[in-house]
């Protein structure tokens, strides 16, 4: 089976991530695994048009956000209920590092972490390193 190189990024099992193109400043985020999917806290979702196009605006960590709308996910959560999510697709930054992640928004009021980082969202650029956290430090503009 072909492999390509192994991402020099090594992550904790918690980060500290920054998404700027939505103005967010750094959070902390849990390193999942076991999740395809990245989630983000985003409350009071509201879709809209802008120059034909569907947008989503939504609040998350305590910033009013606007984004165009990817698409849409059934996921299921950890305690089996499935449900119907925006995604958005935005920059991710962790230490020094920078890419574009597909992101759903969520209610996750009552998670201790704002954001779940999921395994599709790290590959090809990060691997774990679970018995640490806050590898990375906080994030650093580039």
């Amino acid at each position: 089976m072909p492999r390509g190189p192994t991402p020099s990024l090594i992550i904790g099992a918690c980060e500290w991530v920054a998404l700027p193109d939505l103005g967010i400043k750094p959070l902390r985020a849990r390193v999942d695994t076991g999740a395809r999917t990245s989630a983000l806290h985003a409350a009071n979702q509201q879709c809209f048009e802008r120059d034909g196009q569907p947008w989503i605006t939504f609040e998350a960590h305590g910033q009013p956000c606007q984004a165009p709308i990817h698409g849409q996910r059934r996921v299921r959560s950890s305690s089996g209920q499935t449900e119907l999510r925006w995604t958005i697709i935005t920059t991710l930054v962790i230490g020094r590092a920078r890419w574009p992640v597909e992101i759903t928004l969520t209610n996750r009021h009552k998670m201790r972490y704002p954001m779940l980082l999921g395994r599709s969202a790290m590959k090809d650029h990060a691997v774990v390193y679970p018995a640490q956290a806050f590898l990375q430090g906080r994030p650093q503009p580039t």
